[in-house]
């Protein structure tokens, strides 16, 4: 029996959490809660920032609305890190407390939820290679993905590093054909976010990976 089952877990992360145009159902998230007859609360916002930011002020980012998450939890999955990159969030240095620093908004966070759940098992998780263009700061994915492992490691949080090591690569155009959102669903071009078949794909190494922690 996996330790996974009958418990709770609690993500929070953006478009590739929530499921983009396809919805939490689709997301690997929600199919882990029903593989294992978990309890799952999917905070996922499409557009969603882990640092506060000018640019689109809709929802709040991360390190704010992780007070609102439900307790008790088993698990808690953070996912993040493609929107910093998008509205051109400065990175900030490994001390930052800066709320629209990348960095600081990490460290925030990450006090926030080891204050909030004490014995939980908390694992953030990277952006994927989706997009290589640079964005106005001159930063790039990798940058961010880079970013978001040295703080975790600082805290001694664990970090999964999807851009590496997920096996999935919106570079790479031999899986593009069933692991794009935008494409299986018959639109003009990939949205380089995932389909149903993809988070399927997925969904095994995401439990191996929790049952890890």
């Amino acid at each position: 029996m996996s330790k996974l089952n009958g418990k709770i877990l609690v993500a929070m992360g953006d478009s590739l959490i929530y499921g983009n145009k396809l919805g939490n159902e689709a997301t690997w998230v929600n199919k882990l809660g029903k593989e294992y007859g978990m309890i799952v609360y999917n905070h996922g916002i499409n557009g969603g920032t882990l640092a506060a930011q000018q640019k689109e002020t809709k929802n709040p980012p991360m390190c704010v609305r992780y007070a609102d998450l439900e307790e008790p939890t088993d698990y808690v999955v953070v996912l993040g890190g493609a929107n910093d990159k998008r509205l051109d969030v400065p990175i900030g240095e490994n001390d930052s407390q800066n709320p629209e620093e990348f960095k600081g908004a990490l460290n925030i966070l990450i006090d926030g939820l080891t204050s909030k759940y004490p014995k939980a098992r908390i694992l953030f998780m990277t952006n994927y290679n989706r997009w290589p263009k640079k964005n106005a700061l001159g930063i790039s994915d990798i940058a961010y993905v880079d970013a978001m492992l040295e703080v975790c490691g600082l805290h001694g949080i664990p970090c999964f590093d999807n851009y590496r090591n997920s096996g999935i690569s919106f570079q790479n155009k031999g899986q593009l054909a069933w692991m794009d959102e935008g494409l299986v669903l018959g639109m003009s071009s990939e949205n380089h976010h995932f389909s149903d078949e993809a988070y399927d794909w997925l969904l095994p190494k995401y439990a191996a990976l929790l049952e890890s922690l």
